[in-house]
């Protein structure tokens, strides 16, 4: 069935959806409405004179108009180059080039109002002839980055993308019934533009937690494929939801070569977000937004992974030995990660320039890196304490390392000392109140090192055979306040805490050791194979000016590697303004079921009182849904029913508009005419038979006499025929909408 269309409205709306897009989805420097005027203004100067003799003159017109902007506004590109960079950066955070504008450079919205032309001339063409290449080409292009994008995009510019994706939709497949392609997209718009108003209203919260959770098990399975796991070594990337009964395997995981053989921790995955049931990398949000900080301090020669040689060269250059080439092939450990010491030299060839954040070192390449040499310094952790001391012996001028690491401190402090409320209750009233020294921003390094050891040691037992903590249950609490059972992945998530408790940045660090013993038995040059075995977790704390430092609290490892000092009579807690009181409320039974808190419920049980009230909204909407169906099908059951009523007239009536309203669900343009009128739009050899309906509707509508079975079964034959045809040219999609969304 073949109606007439006229083309214009829909290659505006086209243009207008995809000029205004690109704006808003990566934050260009021009205001939205020239970029969208400029393409409105092409494709409609083309659509309406598509018909006319000289059809190109327009497209030529604003071809030539384009060339001569962007040829005279080239300095224009600059500032949505960087727009463009700085929106890939918060997917994928590193330090990318900029692209400096003269000072006297041609503002942006023109190059922006030239290119937005260009997709008007585009978008004409393809509503006058919509061309399967094109149709799959766009869509795929702009699926692919609303879908990369996605993560970042707010929810109207979401719902914008979708608008275009339906709007070439349906310009390629309403070809044949225009009016009808329009009216359903509008419908979908309004559902859409209602669905984003409740996502934005409901900001962070509308993302679902099944959702994320999702998210991150494909992107977890994603990297497994590409890179492997620690699976073999009982580390889980942060996953606290797989700490379960350890398993740890006996094959090879890495084989190490040392010119000078030390005990090292080599650190691979780092976790600073803390949510309860993983520990995760830094947002990209955040490190996106630090990304300038990065580039001065590594410009300067300054990397996080490599703060304490940095600190040791500039203020105690004595506690350095040589240097230590260290090459560490990668036999099945995951090679996502380059395993480093926290001895790294500033001038190892494994540290990126062009990385921000400054945890884990990340492997280049699709499949990572298998093997690779790290310049390190000899063991210095253990010296730290003689560095901080350097460090700090002028103090009425800083040096100029510890200049350069007051922005990376500052970065420190802001990101690596979140603590979740609920923890923040519980280590107050488990290890209680503390003081800080004038000047300070956190608790006693040592203070706070021996009480943390002292309270672990004292309330939690070390087992590799323990439970999965149960969905929505913090991991950190339900270690310290339930079970109190657990390994290295514990003790490492408690005591991470336990430091952001005391105002001391920390991090979780997962890795393989070469420990003290290991070190002891190896020669210049020989190769030491670490398996499973060796894999291990630990805690990492910031001490200021001389970096990262890893802290042992897991029983069974506080021997294993050199340590700086040692507790030998821990006690107690030490610190804190009511010693005596504290050590009692440690040893005394919890009251917490005499005075039930609100605020304690509601912060313990939140995610599953949220998940319940989630499904419990899910299954009313379903109900309601179901219910409305039923009802929808059992209308459309009484007016098919009526097709066949003793009132003949009537019946003839139903028929007939029931018969108008397939036609119209094909795209019959709906028009202020008599139904005769419709006949034009009408299949031809169906024609007189549409015509000799249209006099029965009329006799039955207005004579009011009775009327004979034949002329009922006449009006059966044209309805039977015109939806016999209409399903049969229907795809999948369209038959659903024909029997659920028309009820037809």
């Amino acid at each position: 069935m073949r109606f007439k269309n006229t083309p214009w409205l829909s290659a505006l709306l086209l243009a207008a959806g995809l000029s205004a897009l690109p704006v808003l989805l990566f934050s260009l420097p021009v205001p939205v409405y020239i970029p969208l005027l400029a393409a409105s203004a092409s494709s409609l100067s083309a659509a309406l004179t598509a018909e006319r003799k000289r059809f190109w003159a327009a497209p030529a017109l604003w071809m030539l108009l384009c060339a001569a902007t962007l040829l005279l506004a080239r300095d224009g590109v600059a500032p949505l180059l960087d727009s463009l960079l700085t929106a890939w950066q918060q997917l994928h955070p590193r330090i990318y080039p900029a692209y400096a504008a003269a000072d006297s450079a041609a503002p942006p919205a023109a190059v922006a109002a030239a290119l937005a032309s260009l997709l008007g001339l585009w978008s004409a063409a393809y509503a006058r002839r919509p061309r399967p290449v094109w149709f799959w080409t766009a869509s795929l292009l702009l699926s692919l980055l609303l879908l990369t994008f996605s993560p970042t995009a707010s929810p109207w510019q979401l719902v914008l993308g979708a608008l275009v994706l339906l709007l070439l939709y349906a310009i390629r497949f309403g070809r044949r019934g225009s009016t009808a392609a329009v009216r359903v997209w509008c419908r979908a718009a309004l559902l859409l533009l209602a669905a984003a108003v409740v996502l934005t209203a409901l900001g962070d919260t509308a993302r679902p937690a099944p959702l994320t959770s999702l998210q991150q098990h494909l992107s977890r399975t994603v990297q497994e494929i590409r890179c492997g796991s620690n699976d073999d070594a009982g580390l889980t990337d942060g996953d606290l939801t797989s700490a379960g009964t350890r398993r740890q395997s006996e094959d090879a995981m890495l084989r190490v070569t040392m010119s000078q053989p030390g005990s090292y921790y080599l650190r691979g995955f780092v976790g600073e977000v803390y949510d309860g049931s993983r520990w995760l990398p830094q947002t990209n949000a955040t490190l996106s937004a630090n990304a300038d900080t990065f580039y001065w301090l590594h410009h300067d020669g300054f990397y996080g992974q490599a703060q304490i040689v940095g600190a040791a060269q500039s203020a105690a250059p004595e506690v350095l030995h040589g240097e230590n080439r260290i090459t560490v092939t990668n036999a099945a450990a995951s090679s996502r990660y380059l395993y480093a010491p926290y001895e790294t030299m500033p001038t190892s060839p494994t540290l990126d320039a062009a990385a921000i954040g400054d945890a884990a070192q990340y492997a280049p390449g699709l499949r990572g890196q298998r093997s690779y040499t790290v310049l390190a310094a000899n063991n210095i952790i253990v010296q730290y304490q003689r560095i901080a001391a350097g460090l700090t012996s002028d103090a009425v001028l800083p040096s100029a390392f510890l200049q350069t690491e007051g922005a990376y401190n500052r970065y420190v402090y802001t990101v690596d000392t979140a603590l979740p409320p609920e923890l923040d209750s519980f280590l107050r009233e488990k290890l209680g109140a503390y003081t800080v020294e004038d000047g300070q921003r956190h608790f006693d390094y040592q203070k706070a090192k021996q009480n943390i050891l002292f309270y672990l040691s004292t309330y939690a037992t070390y087992s590799e055979s323990v439970s999965p903590v149960p969905p929505g249950v913090d991991f950190v609490l339900s270690f310290l306040d339930g079970a109190q059972t657990g390994y290295d992945v514990h003790y490492a998530s408690a005591a991470a805490m336990m430091f952001r408790y005391y105002g001391i940045p920390a991090r979780y660090a997962e890795g393989f050791l070469v420990t003290k013993d290991d070190a002891s038995r190896l020669q210049p040059g020989e190769t030491l194979t670490l398996n499973g075995t060796s894999g291990h977790a630990w805690v990492e704390y910031y001490q200021d000016g001389v970096g990262w430092l890893p802290f042992e609290v897991t029983p069974g490892y506080l021997s294993a590697m050199e340590q700086a000092e040692t507790y030998r009579s821990i006690s107690g807690l030490v610190g804190h303004s009511s010693r005596a009181q504290e050590s009692e409320n440690l040893d005394a039974p919890q009251q917490e079921d005499e005075e039930p808190s609100l605020l304690s419920f509601w912060l313990k049980y939140r995610l599953k009182i949220l998940l319940f009230l989630s499904v419990l909204a899910a299954v009313v909407l379903l109900c309601l849904f179901v219910l409305w169906l039923a009802w929808q099908r059992k209308k459309t059951a009484r007016r098919k029913a009526a097709f066949l009523s003793d009132d003949i007239p009537r019946a003839i009536r139903t028929i007939y508009l029931y018969t108008m309203d397939v036609l119209l669900s094909q795209g019959l343009p709906l028009r202020n005419c008599s139904p005769a009128d419709y006949a034009q739009d009408i299949d031809e050899d169906l024609r007189q038979e549409y015509l000799s309906v249209v006099s029965l509707w009329e006799e039955a509508k207005f004579s009011g006499h009775p009327m004979e079975e034949s002329q009922r079964q006449r009006a059966l034959r044209l309805k039977d025929e015109v939806w016999t045809r209409t399903w049969r040219v229907s795809g999948p999609l369209r038959r659903i909408r024909l029997k659920y969304v028309l009820f037809l």
